[in-house]
């Protein structure tokens, strides 16, 4: 087994000579004074069109209406070309990560992409259905149904949001009738099956419901003992020192650190003001090793545990603190045959169930709602049939009728940058409420009635030079250290195309009705928008990905079929159509549905949304920004203050006014 002292090293704690005792300067806290509002409101390079009131339905609602619709006399075949400009730099990355995608050497634009981007505006210019699914079923059609995790241990302090929060809180894992912890202690095996179970610790044969008084050090002691130094934040772990497992959960100021006299001394509340100051352990000793005592884990709950993209601390599947079998039966002297690995946590059971389950006592938990909770239930709806799943397929029904080609640069070359490091891409982070939820009145987070998701994410197109997106020297040193301990970077090598490259791409389609490619060519013209452009890519946060498409359409006469030759030789089928008695069938079909009111104010705002001329609006850069802190003497980055007071996401109208 590795030394504990070589393993605080591994992780970044700092090993020295035994710490001189010091003088403990420990003051009881004061209550923080309420922050002033921040006078600027909350920005990003996103923000959202509205869901539309009710699903538009497709001509046609069964399997059997979709083989008699595609058979129907007048249905139209043909094709539109796309000429393509990058109006901002433009990365979709390759295998090789750093550059763009060129499967033959020369970079593209896959068909794949422009597939993606152009079903989820049609999904929007058609007031489609909005459906989800869990993690355990794979990725979601429109968004992915899990379960956010959150914690929240502030009570009322400098930020008046966090009052309500960590009642939530401490209500889920407070038992009612006791008022004690409902968070269990015990231990998360693995099987050779690769089976999950938790076994409840066990003391003296009866079940540990808490975990002990006894149980704990003083973080002074642990210490002086280990010849280390725990810091403040970021060094949850599980240590092991033989059978004894030390459940880390971070520290506070070593001047706010009490040895074990000074904290007898401390007199009522003054010990629960002195904030953290034990480090709990437990022992293989409790380990109830009876399978029929153990838990199942429930699939869900795994899943769930895992696509938590916000945990910092302890993974308890891939943690350095799992021990394995053969270290278990020498430290137990036992013969394990069905175990294959074993970590200490803590869990929350209902009627015998895992709800829930962590590191240490008070763990990150899922808000009880899905995120589909917060989509309206008749946009859920898998039983209507939207344009989307009509035009675009349906995987278990039919398929495609719409084509995608790659987009190829029309004069057989592509202009890059230098490769450089980006800025770091954020990530969509639906844990933020405040951006992703409608608000209004006292801030709404996932489990308050009534809470429902602000709509279909959209970033808005940003004017930048070319060097724009490179990291700073504090992200490039920040991601130096990152490297250095062996964890993932903090920014990535790109090699974006420049702006100001074209591209040509077609998308073929079938039998399609006038009102689909109405709703298909609706996408170009977007309520008579002529300023309209469009996001591909990645990067978009850093205002990559901004192109502009200029269609021609084309469809299949039928009267060329009588020909074999044209003038220019093999007679072309298609021919150049003015798209507007499509676009009409569309809108009189809305009419015809009482859809057109409700689609034309989701229009409005999408519209605005992809509307270029707006990056020409002075500070406009300003008020798409991504709420990244300030650097504190080119050493640390503070959080946003907007951020920390849970600043709200103004409206689309409202960023476009301000």
């Amino acid at each position: 087994m590795a030394n504990i002292f070589d393993a605080f090293t591994k992780v970044g704690f700092k090993t020295s000579e035994p710490p001189p005792p010091k003088k403990n300067s420990y003051q009881p806290k004061k209550n923080n004074p309420p922050q002033k509002k921040s006078s600027e409101p909350a920005t990003a390079p996103y923000n959202f069109v509205p869901l539309p009131e009710k699903v538009l339905p497709a001509q046609f609602d069964s399997v059997e209406g979709f083989r008699e619709h595609i058979g129907a006399a007048g249905n139209i075949s043909g094709e539109i070309s796309l000429d393509i400009e990058a109006l901002t730099p433009l990365f979709i990355g390759g295998s090789d990560n750093a550059k763009s995608f060129a499967p033959v050497g020369t970079p593209i634009i896959p068909g794949s992409s422009l597939r993606g981007m152009f079903k989820n505006i049609f999904k929007v210019v058609t007031c489609g259905a909005f459906r989800g699914q869990t993690t355990s079923q794979g990725k979601g059609e429109d968004f992915n149904d899990e379960h956010i995790y959150f914690r929240c241990l502030m009570g009322v302090g400098r930020y008046p949001w966090t009052k309500e929060l960590n009642k939530h809180y401490l209500d889920l894992m407070t038992d009612k009738d006791t008022g004690k912890k409902k968070a269990h202690p015990g231990f998360l095996i693995c099987t050779v099956e690769n089976k999950y179970f938790i076994a409840p610790s066990i003391a003296d044969g009866k079940p540990m419901n808490y975990d002990r008084k006894e149980d704990r050090i003083l973080i002074r002691e642990y210490e002086e003992k280990f010849h280390v130094t725990i810091p403040e934040r970021n060094s949850s772990c599980v240590k092991w020192d033989g059978t004894k497992a030390y459940i880390i959960t971070g520290s506070q100021a070593s001047c706010k650190l009490h040895d074990a006299e000074s904290y007898k001394n401390l007199k009522g509340d003054d010990k629960k003001k002195a904030g953290k100051q034990f480090i709990r352990f437990t022992r293989l000793d409790y380990v109830d090793w009876s399978r029929e005592h153990w838990i199942a884990l429930p699939e869900e709950v795994r899943t769930s545990y895992e696509h938590d993209r916000n945990r910092r601390g302890v993974n308890l599947f891939t943690d350095k603190g799992i021990l394995k079998r053969a270290e278990l039966e020498r430290l137990t002297k036992k013969n394990l045959p069905d175990v294959k690995t074993l970590i200490p946590c803590h869990f929350l059971e209902e009627r015998g169930q895992i709800t829930a389950f962590g590191h240490g006592q008070c763990f990150r938990i899922p808000y009880q709602n899905r995120i589909a909770n917060a989509v309206p239930e008749n946009l859920r709806d898998e039983k209507i049939i939207d344009f989307a799943d009509a035009v675009f397929g349906r995987a278990e029904l039919w398929a495609s009728r719409v084509y995608f080609e790659d987009a190829t640069p029309v004069d057989g070359k592509v202009s890059e940058l230098a490769t450089a490091k980006a800025h770091p891409l954020m990530q969509p982070n639906p844990t933020s409420y405040q951006l992703y939820l409608k608000q209004g009145g006292e801030l709404k987070h996932w489990d308050t009635v009534g809470a429902q998701i602000r709509g279909y994410k959209f970033y808005w197109h940003n004017y930048i030079d070319d060097d724009d997106w490179h990291a700073n020297n504090f992200e490039l040193s920040e991601n130096k250290k990152r490297i250095n301990a062996k964890q993932e970077p903090l920014t990535k090598d790109m090699t974006p195309l420049a702006k100001g490259n074209k591209f040509a791409a077609k998308i073929r389609f079938k039998n399609l009705s006038a009102v689909e490619l109405g709703a298909l060519m609706m996408i170009f013209d977007l309520y008579g928008s002529t300023d309209a452009a469009y996001k591909i890519g990645q990067g978009k946060p850093l205002g990559f990905g901004s192109i502009r498409i200029k269609p021609k359409l084309f469809v299949e006469d039928e009267t060329a079929y009588t020909e074999l030759f044209g003038a220019d030789g093999w007679q072309n089928p298609c021919r150049e159509k003015n798209p507007a008695e499509y676009l009409d069938a569309f809108k009189d079909y809305l009419r015809a549905c009482d859809r057109y009111e409700i689609w034309r104010k989701v229009m409005v705002e999408l519209k605005k949304i992809l509307d270029w001329s707006l990056t020409k609006q002075p500070r406009w850069s300003r008020k798409v920004a991504t709420m990244r802190g300030n650097i504190k003497e080119g050493k640390t980055m503070e959080l946003d203050e907007r951020f920390r007071q849970r600043e709200t996401l103004q409206t689309i109208f409202d960023v476009i006014k301000c």
